[in-house]
């Protein structure tokens, strides 16, 4: 019986040495912690509401012929612009109001959805492409700030860079219409030199000379993609929603949901 208990009482002592190491080592770990928290540096928060990541000026460029990464991803470098509905619907007196319309409800800012249909008419961009940009770009807030690594700064609606519009001033930057003047006549050129809507996209995020010289960066592919599904489904809501009335004399007060 005395043996029984003998070895009772050292697997009791061994159980309460065990349970004293594993509270002295929660301790341990615990002021570990509280240690690393104390003496590491807040991390700076930036204000930033692009959803565009600048990345063009980091070490992510990619080799190769653009055109071939493209087809890699899915898209066409050889497609061409040809124009937009849309925009030949809002050159119409008699369909401009349901255009307008449409793409007020997908800004949820008037100032913001007038300043891109008028710089877009003006620069003969599709509507679809100059709103899906601009979304992109800002998620249509005309106070979207993006600092780069090259210390310049984008600004506005279409982040324009501080670099190449020197001749602006902040509040230019932050005002639609003229974030929609030089963003939709930028786009303008580069659809001219790219001759195509996904090459000129690359410009317009990496630069020409990037783009030109096969090292775009890999983060601008992605960029194109983000551009071109949100592009689809404007196409798809303007067809639902302002073409169908047209086609069928759909009644134009009924309610719809967009999302912003």
């Amino acid at each position: 019986m005395e043996s029984k208990f003998m070895t009772y009482q050292g697997e009791k002592n061994e159980f309460a040495a065990a349970c004293r190491g594993i509270v002295f080592l929660s301790v341990v770990l615990a002021a570990a912690s509280l240690c690393v928290a104390f003496f590491l540096p807040a991390r700076q928060v930036i204000p930033f509401t692009s959803i565009v990541e600048n990345e063009v000026n980091g070490n992510n460029d990619v080799t190769g012929d653009f055109g071939t990464l493209l087809e890699e991803v899915g898209y066409s470098a050889s497609t061409v612009h040809k124009g937009d509905e849309g925009l030949a619907l809002y050159r119409q007196p008699s369909s401009k109001a349901a255009v307008e319309w449409f793409y007020l409800h997908v800004t949820g800012d008037r100032d913001v959805a007038m300043a891109i249909l008028g710089a877009a008419d003006k620069n003969d961009i599709p509507l679809s492409l100059a709103f899906a940009l601009a979304y992109t770009e800002s998620r249509y807030n005309v106070r979207a700030v993006n600092y780069n690594s090259n210390t310049s700064i984008d600004r506005g609606l279409f982040q324009l860079n501080s670099s190449s519009f020197p001749q602006l001033s902040e509040a230019d930057f932050f005002t639609p219409s003229v974030s929609a003047k030089y963003g939709m006549s930028h786009l303008r050129f580069c659809l001219n030199v790219a001759g195509n809507e996904v090459s000129a996209l690359a410009m317009y995020n990496a630069g020409t000379n990037k783009v030109r010289s096969n090292s775009t960066p890999q983060s601008t592919l992605n960029y194109i993609g983000r551009i071109m599904v949100y592009k689809q489904m404007l196409e798809k809501l303007f067809s639902d929603e302002v073409l169908a009335y047209y086609d069928t004399k759909l009644d134009m007060s009924a309610t719809v949901a967009y999302q912003k």
